[in-house]
């Protein structure tokens, strides 16, 4: 009996040594997640320009002329060539029903640079295929200028400027000027074109 008592009390001992030196199993740390892809901020939309509607004048303004773009402003083969401004009277007449189909108080006049050459009524060599577009709307006052138009070919057509009113009246003085005197914002189809400037020709 004494002897299974001893073995009974050793094996208690082993089993509370065991306890005593077993570890203390702890669950693994759960894996940090993944950084959350963020998408690049949206950039602020431009703000809406509300389209000039009807025919407007205001003033007894003298702007009429060819203006003359600085840049290089083309859409696929067609180029902007000029825009036309009538005198106070075309604006007056045109408001009042007296329309032509070829002019109108402002016009831009667009040529395919993919049509051949030829000599015009000025002797000067310009593209055979040429676009006048006449306007759907348009607000002139001698100082700001909108206007609105549309071409099968280029789509919607749109300017907004305002006439640097003396370098305007220096280039009336003289009846051509290399300086720009109308600055504003195209738009043709999609495309727009921001600070385009205009010199201005008399004609002749």
């Amino acid at each position: 009996m004494r002897i299974f008592t001893l073995t009974l009390c050793a094996a208690a001992a082993t089993a509370l040594l065991a306890g005593c030196n077993r570890k203390e199993e702890t669950p693994p740390a759960p894996a940090p997640a993944p950084p959350v892809a963020t998408e690049p901020a949206a950039p602020e939309p431009e703000p809406a320009t509300t389209p000039v509607a009807g025919f407007h004048h205001s003033g007894n303004f003298d702007a009429a002329g060819y203006y003359m773009p600085t840049q290089t402003i083309r859409v696929g083969p067609w180029e902007l060539q000029q825009m036309g401004v009538g005198a106070v009277s075309d604006f007056a007449a045109w408001e009042q029903g007296d329309r032509s189909s070829t002019f109108g108080p402002i016009v831009l006049e667009f040529a395919d640079t993919s049509s051949p050459m030829q000599v015009n009524e000025l002797g000067t060599e310009t593209h055979a295929v040429r676009t006048r577009i006449l306007p759907s709307g348009y607000s002139m006052d001698g100082k700001a200028m909108r206007f609105a138009g549309r071409d099968p070919k280029l789509g919607e057509v749109t300017f907004e400027g305002t006439l640097d009113t003396v370098a305007m009246a220096n280039a009336k003085a003289q009846g051509a000027s290399d300086q720009p005197v109308l600055t504003g914002v195209l738009r043709v189809g999609d495309n727009t074109y921001a600070n385009t400037k205009f010199t201005f020709f008399a004609g002749d």
